[in-house]
């Protein structure tokens, strides 16, 4: 069992209990939960997609543009949960800031995840970087994934000049300008594409291991671990948006759809987007897993090896199961009441999990 596990029981209506407390669920109507999330594409977007985004407790949204944003939001305890790397992980807790717990195990496909360059560069190989001002999103996957393609150019960290953006639209628009020779970032390629940029290199083949896709996580603050009606609150939200990522892949034209609009991209192109990402690993939240810790000790360890990480981390201890069983049992409801969504259609099959 991972480190800071609880003993939980699970009452008929699936609301998680203390093993010695009652099995009534907690009252839920005065609760709220603030939830760090994206902007424009976010789990708001995607639980009102899906017909999901009236809950029985109250939930105030924040918006944020990465991980790594989201997971020093809980943090910093100015949100109660948000999604987070492996990597943006990896480094916070390197940090010593260490006033979440990793709750649920995320796993999300590895498009949209490249070094990009304009076509008009002339760069057509990443060892042409070399000297060259390279932009990079700081604390996510790109930053890792940047680092192995360089080593797998013959180059490293210190082979270029590194400029963190901490928007990815800022980094897309100092690529467009010039001001960058590419571009190392995430979810904004298919856009980069439509404005004259093309795939230098892709992450995805770094970033897919043994996990089976990018592994990634909800996070939650500390301090509200021991509050038994938000958790609950926090697992049911938790679930709901596992629900909303089947519901999206099973309706891809329709969320797709969505996305254009609120993205301001082609429809063709959103769907493109999402399909791909799709087909790399179906999108799966859920409670944690051991393939889960394994991933990101991974990435841990090769931060350690460039010197982003100082010392030996050993991630486990920044995973909890404490809400693992009320949320494996609120996922199985959902299942049971949508069983329609969670049929893989067929342009999804290569994507479907190999492993736990």
């Amino acid at each position: 069992m991972l480190a800071g596990a609880a003993a939980l029981t699970i009452s008929v209506s699936g609301w998680p209990a203390l093993a010695s407390a009652s099995t009534s669920p907690p009252s839920l109507a005065s609760v709220t939960i603030k939830v760090a999330t994206y902007p424009l594409e976010g789990d708001d977007v995607l639980l009102k997609a899906a017909g999901l985004y009236d809950t029985p407790y109250n939930v105030q949204y924040e918006y944020l543009a990465s991980g790594a944003l989201q997971s020093e939001a809980v943090n910093a305890g100015t949100a109660d949960i948000g999604r987070a790397s492996g990597i943006s992980n990896a480094l916070l807790a390197a940090s010593g800031d260490k006033n979440w717990l990793s709750v649920a195990s995320l796993r999300i496909g590895t498009d949209e995840q490249d070094t990009v360059v304009m076509k008009s560069s002339g760069i057509t190989s990443v060892a042409q970087l070399k000297g060259k001002q390279v932009g990079y999103v700081p604390d996510t996957t790109p930053q890792y994934f940047l680092d192995k393609q360089l080593q797998a150019a013959g180059l490293n960290w210190n082979s270029i000049h590194a400029v963190p953006f901490t928007q990815p639209t800022s980094g897309l628009a100092a690529l467009i300008a010039g001001d960058i020779s590419a571009f190392a970032t995430f979810g904004n390629v298919a856009t980069a594409e439509s404005k004259g940029a093309t795939i230098l290199a892709s992450g995805g083949p770094y970033l897919s291991g043994v996990f089976g896709g990018l592994q990634a996580t909800y996070n939650e603050y500390k301090g509200d671990l021991n509050n038994s009606a938000k958790d609950a609150a926090i697992a049911d939200f938790i679930s709901r948006v596992d629900t909303a990522l089947a519901w999206a892949r099973s309706h891809p034209t329709q969320y797709a759809s969505i996305l254009a609009k609120n993205l301001n991209e082609p429809p063709s192109i959103a769907l493109a987007d999402f399909e791909a990402g799709e087909e790399s690993s179906n999108s799966w939240v859920g409670p944690n897993s051991a393939a889960a810790v394994t991933s990101e000790q991974g990435y841990a360890s090769a931060f350690e090896s460039i010197g982003v990480i100082h010392g030996a981390l050993n991630i486990t201890g920044t995973f909890t199961n404490q809400l693992s069983s009320a949320i494996a049992a609120d996922e199985a409801k959902y299942q049971t009441e949508f069983p329609s969504y969670f049929v893989v259609p067929a342009y999804a099959k290569s994507g479907e999990p190999k492993n736990s």
